[in-house]
């Protein structure tokens, strides 16, 4: 891909429309949080708190984001402290233009320093650097700082209150929700034709469930005890529906078609059950358990069937992972009702061996980073330098006092790497263009001579803002000038005045913003090679972890939710280096064919898992098969540990085994040992010979194409 290219692809992309993350619940009451202080404050007839308390209310709506409303109130009213001590001391510090520079560069280093600890705790900086940009422009004693901050931050906790109103009566609905997105998603992929094969999507949605319901500030009682049984329940159904996605391909090579059928019934009914488990959670009512009867049904013919084949390993193998599906949803429908139906049972303190969670060590985290070769440092140092050097310049401009948006676009413009600033640049400044557009027509037409007509029209625009979502910057660029367009119409200064020079500032800011991460560039090609070796350790860890012949359930669990982040990480910088304007396509094409191997690696993994785990259930050693699988997965280890260390450095992988030749050995030590694990060792050799490819078809991409980009570096 040409420079032009991947400069129009980004901008095609900034343009494009996804819904996926909107909530107009959601966005309408954000609007009805801006609206209280700006209607208190017109009331009052005094402006300073309607427009301090309308930014305080907005700020504290971007960290209104899905997840337990502990983890919510925990957000919202932080990041609405953060705006109010960012406020205050802005004009605590508005005398001095030493100080407020200081001040600024010190929030800017923070916020770019909070990357670190993700996008979500980031906010929490930007929003008190924010604030302290625009306050610092407003005439107002230092006397008035600690009024500023009561306001900015009152303001916030109003807005986090409102995102807490249905706790009372629906105190786990996010629980709830993220659950029922899981169990409809287990309930799609039984409906799948090829259900072993289906596109990574579960994975995606166990991890979603698993940061809200596990994750820092969860709740505790009995229904937090039933949404964390759902949780592991998900997992090993997920497993379940693979390991039968495995019968119905060796059904359907083989043409058995009675046994393929009967497969097909029982995940067709238990996709029904599924469905039961997902509406239950979904609506707070209690399960229907007559799917259940469906499931029982199927599972019976499917054990009738296979019966009818004794010679059949895979029958047989079928036959197993039937029983465990069909105690599963039995524990499913035992566990969802009293979580389901929330309130009905007294909620108690819950603890597991007395221990809390807690945040995993952020100032480790932190320190870590400080450093020059950390991506994150390199950008806070950027965005100290930008915001600095343009909050000073634009006080030497023409207009100083509302010279504050060239540093706040720069603030909200630059990011690490290239393509997600050009990206947001590029969607901003054609937002911004139409939305001053709008603003000033709306204000112009509708909202001259009343201050509760522009109340309304800043709500309006506020709904819009927050129905667009962080999806679509060039439809939140639209309604975000407007809202300030109206905003400070309200503040006095009228709509006309400040339309083209917000275009330029912005314009200004967006081309200060890509040139710094030209300048000094932090592409993000130079990390995908990382990123790419700790999804291939990550994957290493998880193969480890399944071929442990102890009862290891919680390494096993670690193991997964680490290769999950690993593969969204990967895919995600992948996803970035594609809109890089630089060569580098030899790490790309590296890059796509490991992450399609590392799929078909990890789907074969996850019947070996399944397999381990119905060996378990009937009470049957694993010993023996792990034993029989210990040369094999050592040598897959050791080819693993050898390809992460030549994706880092970009060379050859050395000490890989050729694991066609692992995969006959283990093949022909099963062939005389058939009595160890009989009923799981054809499923196991099925998924030996997918992981033995598709790690042999890594080691060639590595060596033929190059893992590392520095070779075309610039």
């Amino acid at each position: 891909m040409s420079t032009l290219q991947a400069v129009a692809a980004t901008v095609k992309r900034s343009l494009r429309l996804d819904f996926s993350q909107s909530d107009p619940v959601v966005a309408a009451r954000n609007a009805c949080g801006v609206a209280i202080p700006l209607l208190v404050g017109v009331a009052l007839g005094n402006v300073s708190i309607a427009v301090f308390g309308a930014v305080g209310a907005l700020f504290a709506s971007f960290a209104d984001r899905p997840g337990s409303y502990r983890l919510r109130l925990a957000r919202m009213g932080v990041t609405s402290l953060a705006a109010g001590i960012g406020g205050g001391l802005s004009v605590l510090c508005g005398h001095s233009v030493p100080l407020s520079l200081l001040l600024v560069a010190v929030f800017a280093f923070t916020t770019g320093m909070l990357l670190s600890l993700g996008a979500n705790v980031a906010q929490v900086g930007i929003a008190a650097t924010a604030v302290a940009i625009v306050l610092n422009r407003f005439p107002l004693p230092p006397s008035g700082a600690l009024g500023v901050a009561a306001v900015v931050t009152t303001a916030g906790l109003v807005q986090s209150l409102l995102a807490l109103a249905g706790w009372p009566l629906h105190r786990h609905a996010p629980e709830r929700a993220v659950l029922a997105d899981l169990y409809d998603g287990l309930a799609a992929r039984t409906r799948s034709e090829h259900p072993k094969m289906t596109a990574p999507g579960a994975g995606v949605l166990l991890e979603n469930a698993r940061a809200t319901i596990t994750g820092f500030g969860h709740g505790h009682g009995p229904s937090m005890l039933s949404y964390r049984g759902l949780l592991d329940e998900g997992e090993r159904i997920r497993l379940e529906v693979m390991a039968l996605g495995y019968c119905l391909e060796r059904f359907e090579r083989a043409g058995k078609a009675d046994q393929l059928d009967a497969v097909r019934r029982l995940l067709r009914d238990a996709g029904h059950a599924l469905d039961a488990v997902a509406a239950a959670l979904r609506k707070g009512r209690v399960f229907e358990d007559s799917s259940l009867a469906l499931v029982a049904e199927a599972a019976t013919r499917l054990r009738d069937v296979m019966a009818r084949y004794p010679d059949s390993p895979t029958g047989r193998f079928a036959s197993l992972h039937a029983r465990a599906l069909a105690g599963q949803l039995r524990a499913c429908a035992r566990m969802v009702t009293p979580g389901a139906v929330e309130g009905r049972v007294q909620e108690g303190p819950g603890r597991v061996g007395g221990v809390r969670m807690s945040l995993q060590a952020p100032l480790d985290i932190l320190r870590a980073n400080l450093r020059l070769d950390s991506a994150v440092a390199r950008h806070a140092i950027r965005l100290t330098v930008l915001v600095t050097a343009t909050d000073l310049l634009a006080r030497l401009l023409p207009g100083s006092d509302r010279g504050y948006w060239i540093p706040l676009m720069v603030l909200l413009l630059l990011r690490p790497d290239f393509a997600a600033t050009l990206h947001r640049t590029s969607s901003r400044l054609a937002g911004t263009l139409v939305g001053l557009g709008v603003g000033t027509a709306a204000t112009y037409v509708l909202g001259r001579g009343s201050p509760y007509a522009l109340v309304a029209l800043i709500v309006i625009f506020v709904f819009g803002v927050r129905l667009s979502g962080a999806p679509n910057a060039f439809f939140m660029g639209i309604w975000t000038a407007a809202y300030l367009v109206a905003l400070l119409e309200l503040a006095g200064i009228p709509a006309g005045a400040v339309a083209l020079p917000r275009l330029l500032d912005t314009l200004v800011a967006g081309i200060l913003a890509v040139a710094a991460t030209v300048v000094w560039p932090a592409w993000e090609r130079t990390y995908l090679p990382v990123r790419i070796a700790a999804l291939l350790r990550a994957y290493r860890q998880y193969l480890e972890a399944i071929t442990d012949p102890g009862p290891n359930k919680e390494r096993i669990d670690a193991a997964r939710v680490r290769a999950r982040l690993a593969r969204s990480n990967a895919q995600a910088s992948l996803e970035r280096t594609q809109a890089e304007p630089v060569a580098g396509q030899a790490a790309l094409f590296a890059g796509e064919g490991v992450l399609v191997q590392s799929h078909l690696l990890v789907q074969a993994a996850m019947v070996v898992d399944a397999a381990r785990l119905s060996l378990r259930a009937g009470q049957q050693p694993v010993e023996g098969l792990m034993r029989q699988l210990g040369p094999f997965m050592a040598d897959c280890s050791a080819t693993l540990k050898a390809c992460e260390t030549a994706v880092v450095q970009g060379a050859a992988p050395r000490g890989a085994v050729v694991l066609r030749a692992s995969y006959l050995a283990l093949r022909d030590a099963m062939d005389k040992d058939p009595a160890q694990a009989e009923t799981v060792q054809l499923a196991v050799l099925d998924a030996a010979d997918r992981i033995a490819n598709a790690l042999d078809t890594t080691v060639h991409l590595l060596k033929d194409r190059g893992a590392h980009p520095k070779a075309s570096a610039n």
